[in-house]
């Protein structure tokens, strides 16, 4: 199996090597409280001073997710899974062209390999730095933090929890861009990639995350 376990094969050299896990990291739930207490801050203090140039609605789509294994030299990625996310946003313009836009999603993530696939779920936090080009087009790019709900394996009609071979958090740089319509509608295309190792097994190998989104919103409130 290519999943983190007690045992698992990992590809090297066109061959394989057995991991086997010997310990396990409890995650730092302080720093997790620190960086949530902040957003919160922002979002609260963002909203009383720019409550003119606020907006928000509801978003969902798609994910395209993977996750990449890498150790002793050598680069892996077992597949793509696809899988949906949910959730809401808000903008906060500061000028015509420049504002922030946070968002609270919940995504399912994982990988895919034959039969047996990985489903990490998570609630992502991503704050982004939102350019407007015009009324329509728009770019953004920020930080984004995902929480661990839950992790597991299945493969035919087995289901394993794996939850606590993977840290409680994953933090990743977020990259898209919106089509805003006039009917309150957009659309959303969006890279995230990981730039934490995710593996809390005790072993050498760096596990990461890798994500597409496509997302459809509506605009709830707001210009």
């Amino acid at each position: 199996m290519i999943f983190p376990s007690a045992s698992f094969l990992y590809q090297q050299n066109n061959g394989y090597i057995l991991y086997t896990v010997i310990n396990y990291v409890l995650p730092n739930k302080l720093t997790m409280k620190k960086f949530l207490t902040i957003v919160a801050l922002v979002f609260a203090s963002s909203l009383g001073v720019y409550a003119q140039g606020l907006s928000g609605g509801a978003k969902a789509g798609l994910n395209f997710a993977d996750v990449t294994y890498s150790g002793s030299g050598s680069y892996s990625s077992p597949g793509i899974r696809p899988d949906f996310h949910v959730g809401g946003y808000l903008t906060f313009m500061f000028t015509e062209h420049l504002g922030l836009q946070p968002e609270l999603l919940y995504s399912g993530q994982g990988a895919k390999s034959g039969s047996s696939k990985l489903k990490i779920n998570y609630i992502t936090v991503p704050i982004l730095v939102r350019f407007n080009v015009n009324k329509v087009l728009s770019f953004h790019a920020g930080p984004q933090i995902g929480i661990l709900t839950s992790a597991k394996v299945k493969s035919g009609s087995s289901s394993i929890d794996y939850k606590d071979n993977y840290k409680s958090s994953d933090v990743g740089i977020a990259i898209g861009t919106t089509v805003d319509l006039p009917m309150k509608l957009n659309f959303t295309f969006r890279l995230i990639k990981g730039i934490t190792d995710i593996n809390d097994t005790g072993s050498s190998l760096e596990v990461r995350n890798f994500n597409i989104q496509l997302s459809v919103g509506y605009k709830l409130f707001g210009k």
